[in-house]
């Protein structure tokens, strides 16, 4: 038994497909199968059922996947830990961030880490909270930044910052000419527009409007998948939205739109987070947050101004 035996099991075990999993490894499919009838007769059990469209993984596959999977992470960290005392980091790390931060931060990221790291690749996923938290607790991802606190207790958390939100409004909307500050009242007389519900963009404008008793929560419409596509539904006057402050940045097309300050302002967290056993997410996090991309973005507590 080898390591590279149980990269192509859990390979599997993740595709449930023998040719994709060969070709994620790199290795023929005659190879793959080859090696894991060896690793099944070395342990004594059958892992896997094999048809001829797609491959199940035992019972008794299943908690050698599990343990493989364990093997496997050590394995990296440990290999890890002897470059991280060279003061560098591996040759290749991966960041996730959730859909309402990635597309406005990724690639001002990638510059920075280039700058301060350049033997190392940053490779960088898209994922809702849920998906991502296990995707980091797994190994497969380093560090992630979210806007919710952590509820794995084998992951740790850096904050960074926290970011307010705006008030997106059609350009010739009724509060762009408000002179006085805008409050949670203003907001009972449109329909607010909301993210669908894998986000947790919605629960925490929610979470503000429940605070601050606006009357229109009743009949909040969760209509967009993305900022971009609330925006859009903005722009087009079907109604109004709360949206983070980094949102409003050079990625974005603000044409037709306000986006006006809140008080009080709503606002999220943002934190990095990694496993509390990684040495790499560890020092990841920390070099990203002496980035000067997040550095921008961390002035953003300091209050919004209307942007057009």
């Amino acid at each position: 038994m080898n390591f590279r035996d149980l990269e192509y099991l859990v390979a599997v075990a993740r595709l449930s497909h023998l040719g994709k999993a060969a070709e994620a490894c790199n290795v023929s499919q005659s190879a793959l199968s080859l090696q894991l009838q060896k690793l099944e007769r070395e342990v004594g059990v059958q892992l896997l059922e094999r048809t001829n469209r797609r491959v199940v993984v035992t019972e008794a596959g299943k908690e050698v996947v599990k343990r493989a999977r364990e093997l496997l992470l050590g394995k990296q960290e440990l290999m890890d830990a002897a470059r991280l005392f060279e003061g560098s980091l591996p040759d290749s790390v991966r960041i996730g961030a959730i859909p309402t931060i990635a597309p406005f931060l990724f690639s001002d990221l990638y510059a920075d880490l280039k700058k301060k790291f350049p033997a190392t690749t940053p490779r960088f996923d898209e994922e809702v909270t849920e998906r991502l938290e296990k995707a980091i607790g797994s190994g497969e991802i380093d560090v992630g930044i979210l806007a919710t606190p952590i509820t794995d207790t084998l992951l740790d958390e850096i904050t960074l910052f926290d970011e307010p939100f705006l008030l997106a409004v059609p350009s010739k909307h009724r509060l762009t000419k408000k002179t006085s500050p805008i409050t949670p009242e203003d907001l009972t007389s449109d329909q607010l527009l909301l993210l669908k519900d894998t986000h947790c963009l919605k629960d925490q404008v929610i979470q503000f409007c429940t605070t601050h008793r606006v009357a229109s929560l009743g009949s909040h419409q969760s209509a967009a998948s993305s900022i971009s596509t609330l925006l859009a539904l903005v722009r087009s006057n079907l109604g109004i939205s709360l949206i983070p402050r980094m949102a409003t940045g050079k990625f974005t097309n603000l044409t037709g739109i306000s986006c006006l300050p809140v008080t009080p302002p709503p606002s999220r967290r943002i934190r990095i987070v990694f496993r509390k056993t990684s040495q790499v997410g560890r020092r990841l996090a920390e070099a990203l947050r002496q980035c000067q991309s997040l550095g921008d973005s961390s002035d953003l507590k300091t209050g919004a101004s209307e942007v057009h």
